[in-house]
């Protein structure tokens, strides 16, 4: 099997928006892997099945493909590896799209050991991992220890080249939690440094950029600017349907848009 010719038709696909066709090969591929007892192509496999139904709005579901993939690592001899804690790592993300708080801390806390055991403390893979302990501490509505959690990752990524998309994720997230803690002018300033990149030529096709938007819709919503919270809110929902379909992501927009709108007619009635 050519597992990066198979990766490249996927990037190709997620690019153009055809999930539906992404995930049957993908389903494809996975029984070939196991008919051919190529377990690292199926270990491949099972991850970006499980991010891809993470990003379609099917968390439950990628929760039970982490397991399986953890699963296969054990049977691989993989325990304690990169890979290991790769696994764990999107694991951890499904389990806390599916609201399993708990359990995502832990296998995040497990991936986070494994890197400080083979040296990669300061590693874009360590940073990642603190940006995705930041989302259960703000979905958990503890702000100050998101804040601390994400500046730990900014600290990682800026020391490190080409590392423009990172910061900028990091930076939107941070923007979230001063907003939660009513900074809005710390907010403002993140938010506008990582539009810069996001509207750049690099950070056009970036895919946290309907992220971004979505943070500065509700920037401007706090801020009681309607018709700017409006705007924004409605780009923040085509640029995430042009890169990942109608995703949770997209439902959340549309609930976030439907309560501007209301608020805007009340407050003109």
């Amino acid at each position: 099997m050519d597992v990066k010719d198979m990766l490249d038709q996927l990037d190709y696909l997620y690019n153009v928006g055809d999930l539906k066709e992404a995930e049957r090969r993908l389903t494809c591929w996975l029984e070939q892997a196991f008919e051919s007892r190529n377990y690292g192509a199926a270990l491949t496999f099972y991850n970006e099945m499980e991010g891809l139904y993470r990003t379609t709005g099917r968390a439950a579901m990628a929760a039970e493909i982490s397991d399986k993939a953890l699963l296969l690592i054990e049977q691989m001899g993989l325990l304690g590896t990169v890979h290991h804690a790769t696994t764990l790592l999107n694991g951890a993300t499904a389990n806390r799209w599916a609201l399993n708080l708990d359990k995502a801390l832990d296998m995040y806390q497990q991936a986070a050991e494994i890197y400080r055991t083979l040296d990669l403390k300061n590693s874009y893979l360590m940073a990642s991992l603190y940006n995705n302990i930041s989302h259960i501490y703000q979905q958990q509505n503890q702000h100050h220890k998101a804040l601390d959690t994400l500046q730990t990752a900014l600290n990682i990524v800026e020391k490190e080249a080409d590392s423009a998309s990172e910061i900028a994720t990091t930076k939107v997230a941070m923007a979230l939690s001063y907003m939660a803690l009513d900074d809005m002018e710390t907010a403002k300033n993140l938010l506008k440094t990582a539009l810069d990149y996001y509207e750049s030529e690099d950070g056009a096709n970036d895919g946290h950029y309907g992220s971004c938007l979505s943070a500065l819709g509700e920037y401007f919503w706090r801020k009681k600017d309607y018709d700017n919270a409006i705007y924004t809110y409605e780009k923040a929902l085509k640029v995430t349907r042009s890169r990942f379909g109608e995703n949770e992501g997209c439902r959340v927009i549309s609930r976030n848009l439907d309560i501007v709108r209301k608020e805007k007619e009340d407050k003109n009635s």
